[in-house]
């Protein structure tokens, strides 16, 4: 899919030179999340909640034979409703999150936010409710040197724009399948081998439940800024970070991950905040090394993510109606999360032990387009593509029958009530792809394509109010 990256460079420079003839999106999420405005008030407090209804169309699995014939009535992790894994419709409210930031004085500023619904930040991933309230933000900036402001505490790591955007100006209810498997880290203790790989190596004492979560989060310093020009700004970070679960007291390794990022806008009149007229395009890396505490060799393993994209909102070519565009590229190489094992979480077969694929050498990569169309200021209609390409390259010891191929459609109506009440309807229609057979075993290739066939569309409804 991305073999041919001259057809890829010509495509972006085409889409980059229509999104600079007409008014376009562009905000800056680093400073809008890291500084205050210099007229803002000392403290704010603010927040948000989302109540949610989703129902999961997929079935329960049936068919099933041999040794996964257990697990025959269940529902895979992916077509039921997080933080449970165990319903195919729910009412529920997916955040509801309050906070304080503002300015200490003039040179330095803060952001803190809980969370305290019922989601991955407060309950350990596959596992039980680990705490009432969670931490989301907790950070202080120093704006002492120009050029170069330091942040310092718990903060979204810069990255993709999808999950480094403020998410409740996300226009979707549910993250792509990239962001949600390999951005929304789950931290273990050990970890199952990919299925039919014996000689992959033992990532010490499976277990069917994480510890921790990252929540695109991390703990650590940002070096970062934004630098204006006559027609081109530019914005850059450079963060390093524990890479570990955000709630624990202590890194695992004891090694810091690095982040980078840095984008190009051109501001244009109009829009503001979120909101800003103009073009932006972004790249970002992050690379670390992570280790299996019940594995008795110490071996680690180098994790690394890498993307760029650009993003656009405007009315084109002065027409009368606003359009949206994006498009963003992602990469994943090294501790790549597949599943539990037959993709039930606390299944019957091996237990719902979590599978990564923990070497170096095992790829990943994803493309989201996105394309809104604002018939006025208060409805718009979405539509985006995402193709999740997971394990496209393996390492000897992977047994090709664990690649997948994730395609996903979302339809979306956002129904804007005021500056800060939002309604959002999404349909996503979804096809998963097992393209090899399993090495000599065609009986877990049979029992995976029935798991597989069992996902089907999801509906979504969100309100999300903010105060």
């Amino acid at each position: 899919m991305f073999q041919n990256i001259t057809k890829i460079r010509k495509y972006m420079s085409l889409f980059f030179l229509f999104c600079v003839s007409s008014t376009i999106f562009a905000a800056d999420w680093l400073m809008l999340q890291g500084t205050e405005h210099p007229k803002a008030k000392k403290t704010k407090v603010w927040g948000f909640i989302q109540p949610a209804y989703t129902n999961d169309r997929s079935d329960n699995l049936s068919g099933l034979t041999g040794g996964f014939a257990s697990n025959n009535g269940r529902r895979t992790a992916k077509n039921s409703v997080s933080p449970w894994f165990e319903d195919d419709s729910k009412l529920h409210v997916r955040r509801a999150r309050i906070g304080v930031r503002g300015k200490l004085n003039s040179k330095i500023n803060y952001f803190t936010l809980v969370e305290v619904a019922p989601n991955l930040l407060t309950y350990d991933p596959f596992g039980d409710k680990a705490r009432t309230v969670a931490l989301d933000h907790l950070s202080m900036t120093f704006n002492h040197f120009k050029g170069a402001r330091i942040r310092a505490g718990l903060f979204k790591t810069p990255g993709p724009e999808e999950s480094f955007q403020a998410i409740h100006t996300l226009r979707y209810i549910e993250f792509t399948d990239f962001i949600a498997r390999q951005q929304l880290e789950r931290f273990v203790t050990g970890s199952a081998r990919p299925a039919n790989s014996a000689t992959s190596p033992v990532l010490g004492t499976a277990t069917n439940t994480a510890y921790g979560f990252n929540g695109v989060r991390d703990w650590g310093l940002q070096v970062f800024d934004r630098i204006k020009g006559k027609q081109w700004n530019v914005s850059y970070a450079f963060m390093l970070g524990r890479g570990e679960g955000i709630h624990e007291s202590k890194d695992s390794d004891g090694k810091q991950d690095v982040y980078l990022y840095v984008s190009t806008d051109h501001n244009l009149p109009g829009g503001r905040g979120p909101y800003k007229n103009g073009v932006k395009l972004f790249a970002w890396y992050q690379g670390g090394t992570r280790e299996f505490a019940s594995d008795t060799s110490g071996a680690e393993y180098d994790r690394l993510r890498y993307g760029f994209g650009v993003t656009a909102l405007g009315k084109l070519f002065g027409g009368k109606y606003k359009h949206r565009f994006g498009a963003e590229f992602l990469f994943a190489d090294g501790m790549l999360f597949l599943s539990p094992s037959a993709g039930v979480a606390q299944g019957n077969v091996a237990n719902g032990n979590l599978q990564f694929a923990a070497e170096k050498g095992n790829k990943s990569n994803g493309i989201t387009l996105d394309y809104g169309f604002y018939l006025n200021k208060k409805l718009s209609f979405d539509l985006r593509y995402h193709r999740h390409n997971l394990l496209n390259a393996r390492v000897s010891t992977v047994d090709i029958g664990n690649e997948r191929i994730f395609n996903e459609w979302t339809f979306g109506v956002n129904y804007q009530f005021n500056r800060k009440t939002r309604l959002t309807f999404n349909y996503l229609m979804r096809d998963i792809e097992a393209p090899n057979a399993y090495t000599g075993n065609a009986v877990l290739t049979s029992n995976v394509q029935t798991i597989i066939d069992s996902t089907d569309d999801r509906i979504g409804l969100q309100l999300t109010y903010i105060f």
